[in-house]
């Protein structure tokens, strides 16, 4: 989707150890594959993002990761995402709100969200309005349920096509740094209640510090 944000070099590299080598870039791959698949399985992709940065030594154990919100920020729902809603009329109020995950100075996701205030509570929408938490914490009462919509790869460590061509690569390249752009992956998703209310659609992009890690040492 070309009028959410765009895919820019990073300023800085998750990891000096990640190498411009067929290996590394395979790992990666392998990787990002494989969080990918866990975030699409769960319904929380917060909490998801948690275990992850846990299990890999990114986040301490009683550690959490923390919403910025854009206090300001002012944005149209897309008028194909906005239809999966069902909204009872086309000016039906949709609230927006706009957060980075974060944890020690790393952004690990940015997140867009469009939510109908009705459908949710006055306790729950101060809090989205008014805090920074997480929007999985606060609506977590709904037990809600979460249908992908959509899924874009913004950037591969493998290039299109590179199992047909031949590999070659000198030492030099491969003991190169591998510059990361800023973003990685995009999941958009319709967030449920237990009964099945549509009541929020989401944009998350997920940054390369998630694999901000020593890749595993090759044999």
């Amino acid at each position: 989707m070309s009028d959410f944000a765009q895919n820019q070099p990073s300023s800085e590299l998750p990891t000096p150890s990640w190498q411009n080598s067929f290996l590394h870039r395979l790992m990666l791959a392998s990787l990002i594959n494989q969080m990918e698949n866990h975030l699409l399985a769960e319904s929380s992709a917060t909490q998801t993002l948690e275990r992850w940065l846990r299990d890999h030594k990114l986040l301490g154990k009683q550690e959490t990761l923390r919403a910025e919100r854009e206090p300001d920020a002012q944005r149209i729902c897309p008028p194909d995402l906005a239809a999966a809603l069902d909204l009872p009329t086309p000016h039906t109020a949709l609230n927006y709100r706009k957060i980075r995950l974060v944890s020690q100075g790393r952004t690990y996701s940015e997140a867009e969200n469009w939510f109908v205030p009705q459908r949710l509570t006055k306790t729950m929408t101060e809090a989205l309005e008014q805090t920074d938490t997480p929007f999985g914490r606060v609506v977590s009462p709904l037990r809600f349920t979460r249908q992908l919509i959509r899924r874009e790869t913004l950037w591969s460590p493998l290039p299109e096509l590179w199992e047909m061509q031949p590999y070659c690569q000198n030492q030099e390249q491969a003991e190169e740094l591998l510059a990361l752009p800023a973003h990685l992956f995009r999941h958009i998703a319709l967030l449920r209640t237990h009964e099945g209310t549509p009541f929020s659609l989401v944009v998350e992009t997920y940054t390369p510090q998630s694999f901000a890690f020593a890749p595993p040492a090759a044999p």
